[in-house]
């Protein structure tokens, strides 16, 4: 028995499979496939989550259908299986059980060959969706339809078993399709399965079935069960508990995993931010779990980042295994480092969504883990000290330099740390003041408990010149110095200077937020980010009694970013809140002494309003003044995140891994153009599971 996790780390059976320990890797989309198959990626990172004693259950979420592919393998057809074999052979290997998710999605209507058009999406009903900006259309399902995709079910659970898998896991939350058959919101039919409860179920009950039949006796068969749709004309808790009660009566099901996401139009619970609490579905759960009986019930509960957290639940009884997507995509050895007593080596993901917002920019990944989804390549086993250590100074302090100085050491590397400031934190530190985003604070503490822990030379309230930088005598040097608003107001939505952007009332971010400057009447606020630095300043001076009016180009707010990663919902909520007024589609056309004069970006028809100050959070600058003096007098000089490019907090982490590991490696650039104009290597590229990498083929 773990002396302080005795309910963590003690077994538990679901059905006829055995967990060593109660905390599961929880499904979730990641793109780490090679057509339909699963890449080597998908293996590496699912396995770094299970080695050393880490998670005793991983569930991978799968399409159960290759038609209606989200970007996951498909154990559908046959030919996949051995690439699953190898996924669920190294999940075994590490002491580990592995589950699937297979599901159909609104979304993942898939295409009828490569390069055409949608094909439509299946539903029990014409339904139409918004999601991403983008409008997606369902059509009612066929009798034949619904019988075929039973049978689908049927046969991936097959596969399935065959290629290794322990059990199954169905998809009935997130709008997935046997969910939409479950809702009444959704389903409008009126044959045998829509009407009541148990015309809704016949689908649900139909696939559970199957999913036995193709299985067989020693695969676990169970279901993700949205708890309460929160939607007018939806299911809530009372239905949701009638809906296990009779699936545990029948005898279909060795698990549940109890859930909470909403419909498309008002996706954001199903992906908790950091506005919310942790444990944000418990209620819900609680509300539902006692349905299951004996019958033993998982959740992720929302949010969870402490391992004393899961498990007071499951002293309390609210689950019987607790999980998590994030945390562990954050941290791959959360559960390795708490049976260990290491918990403060652990990161505490920040519920910043990158992960799943990452594909608005055709990325991947996790912002404060660059590792992460890279386990392959950058795991655990990366960290190789080096044969000859380098004289390596980082200069900036923020979530870049901070990473690129941590792996520099870990890499062995006798590492040099400047920040200009007085903490370490840079720009992430002023978000973390700002209302609501406290909880950006826990990634700045790990990493500077990191830069402590491997002795990191740190030099606080350091302004690093040229010559302070080579009197080190570095052989490599990487810049993160940082980025800094545009003092004439430049941006995306207008690349020039604003008339009248010098006056005195006139004031950036950094003047705010560094400088305690807070004015007050009637304040303006230019916002072409869209982020948190300028919606988070309307809350501040709208709290201390301004008038605040937010000005944006768009039509929301925040730009998509704040969209794709579900933020939109409590940013605008806030403002709202604290009286500030919104105006959009509108910029500003010059400023003057008490007034500004703005201009509809539509017609260009212009209005003066009266203003007794200004704050520009526009564009941002790259202050690389440094990176440029250095050029040719190191050995390698890299230039990372916002000192090369203002962008996402991701690319500087990033960036500053990327760099950090290349630092005195054989045939490794000399700088970010080096390695921009270089071909990447055959490595880097995802694999199907069951194909030997050219490199490594004999």
């Amino acid at each position: 028995m773990h002396a302080k996790y005795p309910a963590v780390f003690s077994s538990v059976e679901l059905g006829p499979v055995e967990l060593p320990n109660r905390f599961f890797f929880a499904p979730h989309g990641s793109a780490l496939s090679a057509g339909t198959k699963p890449a080597d990626d998908l293996v590496a990172y699912s396995a770094e989550r299970v080695k050393g004693g880490g998670c005793g259950l991983v569930v991978v979420a799968l399409a159960m259908h290759e038609r209606g592919r989200t970007r996951q393998p498909s154990p559908h057809e046959a030919v996949n299986i051995p690439a699953f074999r190898v996924l669920t052979d190294a999940i075994h290997d590490a002491g580990g059980k592995i589950f699937g998710e297979p599901f159909y999605h609104w979304i993942g209507a898939g295409y009828w060959q490569v390069f055409s058009p949608p094909a439509p999406a299946m539903a029990p009903s014409v339904r139409q969706f918004g999601h991403g900006g983008r409008a997606h259309s369902t059509r009612a399902m066929s009798r034949d339809e619904i019988a075929r995709m039973i049978e689908a079910t049927r046969v991936t659970a097959a596969n399935m078993a065959e290629a290794g898998f322990d059990g199954i896991m169905l998809h009935v939350s997130h709008a997935a399709l046997i969910q939409q058959f479950l809702s009444p919101w959704f389903n409008e039919r009126d044959d045998e399965y829509g009407g009541s409860l148990e015309g809704r179920m016949r689908f649900l009950v139909e696939s559970l079935r199957a999913a036995r039949e193709g299985g067989g006796d020693q695969f676990a068969v169970g279901l993700r069960l949205n708890c309460d749709e929160q939607l007018e004309g939806g299911y809530g808790p009372d239905t949701a508990r009638e809906v296990v009660a009779r699936l545990v009566e029948q005898g279909l099901i060795d698990y549940i995993d109890l859930d909470v996401g909403l419909e498309p139009q008002q996706f954001r619970h199903g992906m908790p931010t950091g506005f919310e609490p942790a444990q944000y579905y418990r209620p819900w759960v609680e509300k539902v779990r006692s349905a299951a009986g004996d019958v033993p019930v998982l959740s992720v509960l929302g949010n969870v980042t402490d391992m004393a957290q899961a498990e007071a639940a499951l002293q309390a009884g609210v689950c019987d295994v607790i999980g998590t997507a994030r945390q562990l995509i954050a941290e791959p050895d959360f559960v390795r480092n708490a049976r260990e007593g290491r918990e403060d080596r652990s990161r505490t993901c920040i519920a910043c969504n990158w992960c799943t917002a990452a594909g608005g920019d055709g990325a991947q990944g996790c912002a404060i883990n660059p590792a992460s989804y890279r386990d392959r390549i950058w795991g655990r086993h990366s960290y190789e000290p080096v044969a000859e250590p380098k004289r390596v100074v980082i200069v900036g302090g923020g979530p870049g330099g901070m990473e690129a100085a941590r792996v520099a050491a870990e890499k062995g590397h006798r590492v040099t740390l400047f920040e200009s400031c007085d903490a370490l934190g840079g720009a992430m530190a002023l978000w973390a003041d700002l209302p609501g985003r406290g909880h950006y604070r826990a990634a700045i503490d790990w990493w500077q408990s990191e830069v402590a822990r491997l002795g990191i030379d740190v030099r606080l309230g350091a302004v690093a010149d040229e010559a302070a930088v080579l009197a080190q005598k570095p052989d490599a040097v990487i810049v993160a110095t940082g980025a800094s608003y545009s003092p004439g107001g430049r941006s995306i939505t207008h690349d020039g200077d604003i008339p009248g952007s010098d006056l005195s009332h006139v004031l950036r971010p950094e003047d705010v937020l560094l400088g305690g400057k807070r004015r007050g009447g009637k304040v303006w606020i230019f916002d072409a980010e869209g982020y948190h630095t300028g919606t988070g300043i309307a809350e501040i001076l709208a709290a201390s009694g301004a008038e605040v009016n937010f000005v944006t180009a768009g039509y929301s707010p925040v730009s998509a970013r704040n969209t794709d990663n579900w933020e939109e919902y409590y940013i605008v909520g806030r403002m709202k809140r604290a009286g500030v007024r919104l105006v959009p589609s509108t910029w500003v056309r010059s400023i003057g002494e008490g007034a500004v004069t703005l201009r509809d970006i539509h017609t260009d028809e212009e209005r003066s309003e009266p203003a007794d100050a200004v704050v520009l959070a526009t564009g941002r600058v790259p202050q690389d003044a440094l990176a440029r003096a250095l050029e040719g007098k190191v050995a390698q000089l890299f230039t990372i995140g916002d000192a090369l490019a203002a962008r996402m907090l991701a690319a500087a982490t990033y960036e500053g891994q990327k760099f950090a590991r290349a630092i005195g490696e054989p045939d490794a650039p000399s700088s970010f153009a080096e390695a921009w104009f270089s071909p990447d290597p055959l490595s880097l590229t995802p694999f199907p599971a069951d194909v030997p990498r050219p490199a490594l083929a004999s």
